[in-house]
């Protein structure tokens, strides 16, 4: 299921209650990071104390840095991340930050989500979790996550770059959605009675298929309301509307150019724009279809995702052969 279709679906199903029946039988606690990864710091640069999530930092193998979408943060790559990280725990590093304006980041003009100031955003991080890198890095990036990763890697601005990996996220289908989501928006429950409650919406509504990655995801979605009482979200998304267009204008052409090797992964092929088909039968990048997953396919299908991201890398590394003198 696609973009399009998550909102297609919000505004035509019966969102479920908020209240927990007390004999469903599931835990719907939180679960806590330390699980999913070895250390959580804040590294801040300019502006922002961005809150950051990681594993392996002093490996010496590929870096894998992980986008994550707007409203989320980097606790949906939770799962995606330690399965990345424990194909090769000696070699590989996952950094999964909370980027402006999300989750445990802190900071001034955390409502600027313009596109370039996000794109500063995650070069500065990037340099200032790895100066003078010379490592090969991965980047990953979900939703408009991905938008802001593409833009990042066409811009030379992060060194080393062997793939770029996009997840559900198309440009068509994305501008063709603008008009709607403000109604996916306001479909959501505004105010909500706990954690738990709000992990179980987001199962019941199906906007996280996986019972583990939402108890791990959602609760750094939310913040008290000044009562103490109840919760509400995070990141407020419909402020941000005077910034979508700008996210995905341009992103089929931008990631088809980027220099380096290309993967994206969907949820549906169905919206695939004009240049996207055309480059994807000239070979331009790598397509992954996961049809069972919704919208946040690395939550969905973790492991999944995962294999494929690790194998993407293996595909594109450089291969150290041996010159044989004659």
């Amino acid at each position: 299921m696609d973009l399009r279709q998550t909102i297609f679906k919000a505004q035509h199903i019966k969102l479920p209650p908020l209240e927990q029946s007390e004999t469903d039988g599931k835990d719907w606690s939180p679960l806590p990071w330390s699980l999913y990864f070895e250390t959580q710091r804040t590294v801040s640069v300019s502006d922002t104390n961005f809150n950051v999530y990681a594993s392996g930092t002093d490996n010496s193998g590929p870096i894998f840095v992980l986008h994550h979408g707007a409203g989320h943060s980097g606790l949906t790559f939770g799962l995606t991340s330690k399965h990345i990280y424990n194909s090769d725990p000696q070699s590989y590093t996952v950094v999964a930050p909370d980027f402006r304006g999300h989750g445990a980041t802190t900071g001034n003009n955390q409502n600027d989500l313009s596109l370039d100031r996000m794109v500063d955003d995650l070069v500065g991080l990037f340099d200032a979790l790895f100066p003078n890198n010379r490592r090969e890095v991965v980047v990953v990036g979900h939703s408009m996550g991905g938008a802001i990763a593409a833009h990042a890697v066409s811009s030379k601005r992060i060194q080393n770059v062997r793939g770029l990996v996009l997840i559900d996220i198309v440009e068509g289908s994305a501008m063709d959605s603008l008009p709607s989501i403000p109604m996916f928006i306001n479909a959501r429950p505004q105010t909500l009675e706990s954690v738990e409650s709000a992990i179980r919406w987001h199962i019941e509504s199906n906007s996280i298929q996986n019972h583990e990655s939402a108890r791990l995801s959602v609760p750094s979605l939310l913040v008290p309301i000044n009562d103490g009482k109840r919760m509400t979200w995070r990141t407020q998304l419909l402020p941000t509307e005077k910034y979508w267009k700008e996210w995905y204008s341009g992103l089929s052409k931008t990631f088809v150019l980027a220099p380096t090797a290309k993967l994206l992964v969907l949820a549906g092929t169905d919206r695939l724009d004009k240049e996207l088909l055309i480059a994807q039968m000239q070979g331009k990048f790598q397509l992954e279809v996961l049809p069972l997953a919704g919208h946040t396919v690395q939550e969905d299908l973790p492991d999944r995702v995962g294999d494929i991201v690790v194998l993407f890398w293996k595909r594109n590394r450089p291969l150290n052969i041996p010159v044989t003198r004659l």
